[in-house]
């Protein structure tokens, strides 16, 4: 899977990733975002990240799969005080996780989980993103209601 470097993303992902980063810039009072983006190329300083990959020719039920892998992953870790973060640019570059971390050719790279302990002091950590509302992406159909 091509990350498509935020070009094959839709419209409404490519405005999520703008608003977020202008309101990084913001929150933090640091314009280009100098700091945050030193964390990003360091990959959040995190001891650990955890990548997971699907073999080539998945079905999209696949991702759904991996995606609920992934967050039972992260609450497991947080039973234990681990903190995590999955982002986008831990896997910007696949074919570089590939290289160094000897992904076989027939798999994608979907998602990476950045692991570790949370720096309460550090204003980033302060940061809460914003969220769509639900309602914007998610449709609640009652049974009874004619669709």
């Amino acid at each position: 899977m091509n990350s498509g470097h935020r070009i094959n993303f839709s419209k409404q992902s490519q405005k999520n990733m703008e608003d977020q980063n202008n309101a990084v810039m913001e929150f933090t009072n640091v314009p280009k975002l100098d700091n945050f983006m030193l964390a990003v190329r360091n990959l959040y300083y995190a001891p650990t990240v955890v990548y997971l990959a699907l073999n080539k020719g998945y079905i999209p039920y696949s991702v759904y799969d991996l995606g609920g892998f992934g967050m039972s992953l992260m609450l497991a870790a947080k039973d234990f005080g681990v903190d995590s973060l999955v982002a986008y640019s831990l896997v910007t570059y696949p074919e570089v996780l590939r290289k160094y971390l000897k992904f076989p050719d027939d798999e994608d790279i979907i998602v990476g989980i950045a692991l570790g302990y949370e720096e309460e002091d550090k204003t980033i950590n302060k940061f809460r993103s914003t969220r769509l509302p639900l309602e914007k992406f998610c449709h609640f159909r009652n049974k009874l209601e004619k669709i």
